[in-house]
This record gives C-alpha cells, sequence and structure tokens, in this order.
C-alpha cells in the first residue's frame, strides 16, 4: 500500500512543473494579502473639520487676521477727540488816548435875497406859409433781378477720416458703457450695505461690551473672517421650510469670489442627496453673487451647509 502511494505521489510530482509548490504558496499569500489591504486603511482620509456656527453681523468688516472677539458685536464708533480750546491771553493793558476837545464852529453870513427879474412880453405869431405841392417824381427803370448764389461744394471725407471718426465713437461708446456697468456695481453695492444693515440690526450680542473679532482669533484686526461673513450672507438668502426634509441633510461647496466680493464660480463637492435642501442652496448662492463689501483678495471657500445649524440660525 505504502509503496502505491509513494508511486502515485511520484507521478503527481512528474506532473507538475518545476516550482509549481512556491507559486501555488505565494498565490495563497496573495488572496490573504489583498483583502487586508483593502479594508486596512493604509492612508487615512484628512477630513475636513467643521468650523462652529457663528451669528455673524455683516455690517463688521472683513479682515485677514480678525482679533479675539465676537463676529456678532456691534462696531464702536469711536468719537473724535476733542481738542481743549487754548485759553485766550490776556491783552496788555492800553492807556486812553485824551480826546481832543472840537472848536466851536463859525456863524455863518446869511446871503441877500436876489430881486425878482421882470417877466417879457409873449411874442406875437408869425403867418403860417402855404404848404407847397410836391411835384410827380419821373417813372424810375425796372429793378434787376436779384443773382441767386450758387451753394458752395461741401469738402469731400476721406476713408481714414471716415474710420477715424468710427474708432472714436465705438471708444466713446465703451467708455460710457463701462461707466455705466461701474455705477451700477456700486449701486448694487450701496444697495447691498443697506440692505446688511438693516437685516444685522436684530442681531444682538450677548456682551454689550465684546469687541468686534472671532472666537478663535488671534490677530490684531477689528473685524470678522471672510469664511463666516460669506457664510452668513449665504445664509440671509436661504429659504427653508423645516417641514420639506427629514433628519439632517449636509451638503460641501466650494466657492471663488474675486477681491471686489463677485461670485466666480463654484461647485458642490459633495451634495446632501435631498434634492430640496440642495436646490435651495442653489438658489441661496445665486442670490449671493455679489457681497456686500469687498474681500482682501481673490478667495476660495470651502463651507459646509447643513440644515441643522443653519434652522437654528434663522
Amino acid at each position: 500500500m505504502e509503496s502505491s502511494r509513494k508511486q502515485r505521489w511520484q507521478q503527481l510530482q512528474s506532473v507538475f512543473e518545476p516550482g509549481f509548490k512556491q507559486m501555488l504558496l505565494i498565490s495563497v499569500l496573495l488572496h490573504l494579502l489583498v483583502p487586508i489591504l483593502y479594508y486596512t486603511p493604509l492612508f487615512p482620509k484628512h477630513e475636513i473639520e467643521k468650523p462652529p456656527v457663528y451669528r455673524v453681523n455683516l455690517v463688521n468688516k472683513i479682515v485677514k487676521n480678525p482679533q479675539a472677539g465676537r463676529p456678532e458685536a456691534a462696531p464702536v464708533k469711536q468719537k473724535p477727540a476733542v481738542k481743549p480750546k487754548p485759553k485766550p491771553e490776556p491783552k496788555p493793558a492800553v492807556k486812553p488816548k485824551p480826546v481832543p476837545i472840537p472848536p466851536k464852529p463859525k456863524p455863518v453870513p446869511v446871503k441877500p435875497k436876489p430881486e425878482p427879474k421882470p417877466i417879457p412880453p409873449k411874442p406875437k405869431p408869425e403867418p403860417k406859409p402855404e404848404p407847397v405841392k410836391p411835384k410827380p417824381e419821373p417813372k424810375s427803370a425796372p429793378k434787376p433781378a436779384p443773382v441767386k448764389k450758387k451753394p458752395q461744394p461741401k469738402p469731400a471725407v476721406s476713408k481714414a477720416q471716415e474710420s477715424a471718426l468710427e474708432a472714436r465713437l465705438k471708444k466713446m461708446r465703451a467708455a460710457q458703457k463701462q461707466k455705466a456697468s461701474e455705477q451700477a456695481r456700486k449701486d448694487k453695492l450701496a444697495a447691498l450695505r443697506a440692505a446688511a444693515i438693516a437685516e444685522s440690526s436684530n442681531i444682538e450680542s450677548p456682551t454689550t461690551d465684546a469687541p468686534v473679532g472671532m472666537m478663535d482669533g488671534k490677530g490684531d484686526q477689528a473685524g470678522v473672517s471672510a469664511v463666516a461673513f460669506v457664510q452668513e450672507f449665504i445664509q440671509k438668502q436661504w429659504s427653508f421650510s423645516k417641514y420639506q426634509a427629514a433628519g439632517s441633510p449636509e451638503a460641501e461647496v466650494k466657492l471663488f469670489y474675486n477681491a471686489h466680493g463677485t461670485l466666480l464660480h463654484y461647485k458642490f463637492l459633495k451634495k446632501s442627496g435631498n434634492s430640496v435642501f440642495d436646490e435651495s442652496l442653489i438658489r441661496a448662492i445665486t442670490k449671493s453673487r455679489q457681497l456686500s463689501q469687498p474681500l482682501p483678495e481673490s478667495m476660495e471657500f470651502h463651507i459646509i451647509f447643513n440644515l441643522k445649524d443653519m434652522l437654528d440660525k434663522s
């Protein structure tokens, strides 16, 4: 029996190629390592820390390095320092000058009245001469017909002059258009600032004497951070009812603004999975294409919008 088994094992070994055992062992090890590598996170994902939810007063200025304080605090209007008025220097005593006594007026001599002149007698009227009839004038020759002046020919305008004139007109129109767009942008900014002031007037800080800043601020500038301002500004444009969605949907959005506070473009890094909530965010971002304040520079924002936090702030 044992000899037959050895013969069979020798036959199997002769069928397999040399090195088969090593290949089989490597295959088994690979099959074990693949699921281990798949389910074991060798490179952990770097999750973005969710910033705390702030109530921001939109009247406050956007700064790069905000100081420690509260973003909802109202800016303190500093009264201009009143300089003390200098005391008037005492004037030196002036001795009164002696007033000269005016001399007495001399008596004016009275002139005698002139005697009345005799009235001359009226002259007699002379007889009027008889009117002389004018002699008839001889017939004059007919007046010559007026000579019509020929219109002077207008100077011919060359094509170069026409093209130069058209170029000037185009420049003037472009300058007028740019001026009108700039004025429209300024008017829009003024309207947004007024709306922000009106909306933020309802925000009250729990501490009346708190300086304007951020809770985690480490800078030396009185103001709020740009990301907190942008998030609050979009929150003001957002409208949503808590009965429209269940749970706590959350979306991550990346926004790009230039230094004038104009939205260049945005994209969703992660949608909430609730179409109603995502559409409400798109409407709010579209309304926030122009901020009420300029930014320190062109900036990129990564903001997480959570339904629960947004409903708590509204």
